[in-house]
């Protein structure tokens, strides 16, 4: 009995002794600069953000913020620096969150879990998600290329480039109940070429990419709230009832472990960064909306964005490659 009432001192001793060292760390937290860790190259869109909310974020902190990119391998490379980096606050991932739950959906012999090995800082901002296809096809909207696709099984093609781009068509092909067929691309410029050219029907791409692609492409239905002020006569996915169709996300993530106290100084310093207004022009430029959200609220959108991906996966039989 004795051994066993020692044992649970000891143990709370040391919790207690962990939690002072996590306020002693956020006390001094940060005397030296912040690194942000990109998984994109220099110019995507990831990287704007990151370097538009670096800029204030240090000034809040009183500490240089650098960004460093690490693209590849769909997100991998920059998740596991972070998961392997020390449990500091000094480095923070700036993460797509539907890329972070799908990786471990997707993809074989993972080194580590983002999910569990990644704790969410604070949600940034959200942008959309566009269904288009070339310009030349006889459907002329949304309806008219379901019924189209219901009428030919197996005789229309979609393509995508990354799993966060296909999920949402492997949800509508689930829900509509039709047969197409997928063609993979290795990236965003040829997959983006395939729709401009006809190559493929149709595919889902990004906000950013409906101006480029001008009256080569036509759109069927986008993410988000409210339509688009360009092409005002496109429904949403939620006007079409395809709520489940939702656009990309952005948060900030550091790795577990990282004490409550310096995330909490993190997440402060981005929803004060993310009201500025020069923060959200910025953002509209890049075609994002700032959406702050706390530590755990961002956590619980993580969770619930995983049970949701991970139950549908199953359903549809996809298996990590």
């Amino acid at each position: 009995m004795h051994y066993v009432l020692r044992l649970a001192k000891i143990a709370l001793f040391m919790a207690a002794m962990s939690l002072l060292a996590g306020h002693a760390m956020a006390q001094d937290y940060p005397n030296r600069p912040i690194r942000f860790v990109v998984p994109s190259t220099a110019g995507a869109t990831s990287d704007l953000l990151a370097r538009v909310i670096a800029t204030e974020m240090s000034k809040i902190l009183g500490q240089p913020i650098v960004v460093d990119d690490k693209p590849g391998a769909n997100q991998i490379i920059a998740l596991e620096n972070v998961v392997r980096s020390p449990a500091d606050g000094y480095t923070v991932g700036v993460v797509g969150v539907d890329g972070v739950v799908l990786l471990p959906l997707t993809t074989k012999a993972l080194r580590f879990d983002p999910v569990n090995d990644l704790v969410p800082v604070a949600g940034l901002a959200e942008g959309r998600y566009a269904l288009a296809g070339p310009a030349d096809r006889s459907w002329k909207n949304f309806n008219e290329l379901v019924a189209f696709a219901k009428a030919n099984p197996g005789k229309l093609n979609y393509g995508s480039s990354v799993h966060q781009v296909r999920f949402p068509i492997l949800l509508l092909i689930q829900k509509l109940g039709i047969d197409v067929v997928h063609i993979p691309y290795s990236g965003g410029a040829p997959y983006l070429q395939a729709i401009v050219s006809g190559t493929i029907d149709f595919g889902i791409i990004s906000e950013g990419r409906v101006s480029a692609m001008g009256t080569r492409a036509r759109l069927f239905a986008v993410t988000g709230q409210r339509r688009i002020a360009s092409h005002p006569d496109v429904p949403t996915f939620g006007e079409l009832n395809f709520p489940q169709v939702k656009g990309p996300s952005y948060s900030l993530s550091v790795r577990a472990g990282t004490p409550v106290a310096v995330i909490d100084k993190l997440s402060a310093a981005a929803a004060v960064a993310l009201e500025r207004p020069e923060v959200k022009t910025a953002l509209a430029n890049l075609m994002l909306e700032s959406s702050y959200e706390k530590p755990e609220v961002a956590a619980r959108t993580l969770a619930e964005q995983a049970r949701f991906y991970a139950e549908f996966a199953k359903s549809i039989k996809i298996q990590p490659e």
